[in-house]
């Protein structure tokens, strides 16, 4: 939203004006807010310094009316997109919860088995494997022959 858009806004909604707070005579709102301090001194060069404070203080209104405005645009647009990053973060860390519990079962299991094999293991009622170590044949030698 632009600033001109915003101050149109503004301008429609109703709020506490004193008396010398409307739009002036000599210059419009829209116009009183764009232009440049260069530019504004110009034109108000042949004015009374009353209405030049007056329109001066009625410009230095509206561009902080307008400040307001797109500061509470800008609040709300970073609050939408914290909100949408907490929404991700909760969704993260609940799949690293269901994660979590899926290895921590999954380590239980692994703890039941060793338990069942070391109960096997000092129980001795088993047969004992006897594992041969084989010297390696020399192969090579049928390659060349």
């Amino acid at each position: 939203m632009d600033f001109s858009s915003l101050l149109r806004r503004m301008q429609g909604m109703q709020g506490r004006r004193g008396a010398d707070d409307g739009p002036s005579e000599y210059i419009s709102d829209d116009e009183l807010v764009t232009l440049t301090v260069r530019e504004l001194n110009r034109q108000l060069k042949s004015l009374p310094k009353d209405e030049v404070t007056k329109l001066k203080q009625r410009r230095r209104t509206l561009k902080n009316r307008g400040y307001a405005a797109s500061c509470r645009e800008k609040r709300m647009s970073q609050k939408d997109e914290l909100e949408l990053e907490r929404q991700t973060l909760a969704q993260q860390v609940e799949r690293l919860k269901e994660e979590n519990a899926k290895v921590h079962k999954e380590l239980e299991n692994l703890k039941n088995k060793y338990e069942t094999l070391q109960t096997f293991a000092n129980s001795g009622s088993f047969n004992t494997i006897r594992v041969i170590k084989r010297e390696p044949q020399d192969t090579t030698a049928n390659y060349f022959n």
